[in-house]
């Protein structure tokens, strides 16, 4: 596994066997439109046939061992050194980067892994502050390692989110769990209650969220009329085509000299 500058793409890539994965990037904004930051999404092909790979595909044929532990590390590396290297870096903007439950586990069997994770911030010059830490839906072997690792991150002055409630394991249970500072709802979740016809389970949630602290964002907007009853609602910050489509470092833009 490496990550390299591609210079037919002018942008840096992760090999891993027959895939080459690159960084995108999709905006997250406030109640104004105003950008707060972006998450970090993987864009996956073949190196052979150029062959799209659907991210949850990929991700989902990964084994739970110290190879796709070491892939979603190198992963997270080449966010961070392409979001550094683009348009999309500001000094107030936040990086949203997606880490398994697998993730927290291993850091409270091993705390040190956080001294590196800050290394390779220092490197990029990003604030830890700016970090978001979003964690996944998936299932977590052992929840009090994963409350463990979550704990951990947060005192070092992380921000932690909740990715896609309502979707797998990412349920009350985990919030709980995480006390989160920011709440992810997924796309689906909200679409189950707009196809209700009633949005009064779903206010009573947010409410709920708030009382507890956490600002809510709704990911998955694609139409202003959905943007406009959340707003109603009371959701803090919005993800979605409405707003941005999930745009790879282009070499209009891309800025070289960052060091992979």
């Amino acid at each position: 596994m490496k990550i390299y500058f591609c210079d037919v793409k002018e942008a840096y890539c992760l090999l891993f066997n027959n895939y080459i994965i690159r960084s995108a990037f999709q905006a997250i904004v406030d109640v104004d439109g105003h950008i707060i930051g972006y998450e970090a999404l993987a864009r996956i092909c073949l190196r052979d046939s150029g062959l799209v790979v659907r991210p949850d595909v990929f991700f989902s044929i990964l084994k739970s061992n110290d190879e796709s532990r070491d892939l979603l590390f190198l992963i997270n590396r080449l966010h961070l050194c392409s979001y550094r290297s683009s348009k999309f870096f500001k000094k107030h903007h936040k990086i949203f980067l997606n880490l398994t439950p697998d993730f927290f586990e291993l850091l409270s069997d091993s705390p040190r892994i956080i001294v590196e994770v800050n290394k390779m911030l220092k490197e990029f010059d990003i604030p830890l502050s700016n970090v978001v830490a979003e964690v996944t839906e998936s299932s977590a072997v052992c929840e009090d390692k994963l409350a463990r690792g979550v704990k951990l991150i947060s005192e070092y002055g992380y921000i932690l989110a909740l990715d896609d409630y309502g979707d797998e394991a990412s349920d009350f249970e985990r919030y709980k769990l995480c006390h989160p500072e920011i709440v992810k709802i997924s796309r689906d979740f909200f679409l189950s209650h707009k196809a209700s016809g009633s949005y009064i389970i779903f206010k009573t949630l947010i409410d709920a969220f708030k009382g507890y602290g956490s600002k809510v964002l709704v990911e998955g907007i694609e139409l202003q009329d959905d943007y406009k009853v959340l707003l109603s609602l009371g959701v803090d910050y919005f993800q979605g085509f409405f707003f941005h489509k999930p745009e790879c470092v282009s070499p209009c833009v891309l800025v070289k000299g960052a060091v992979a």
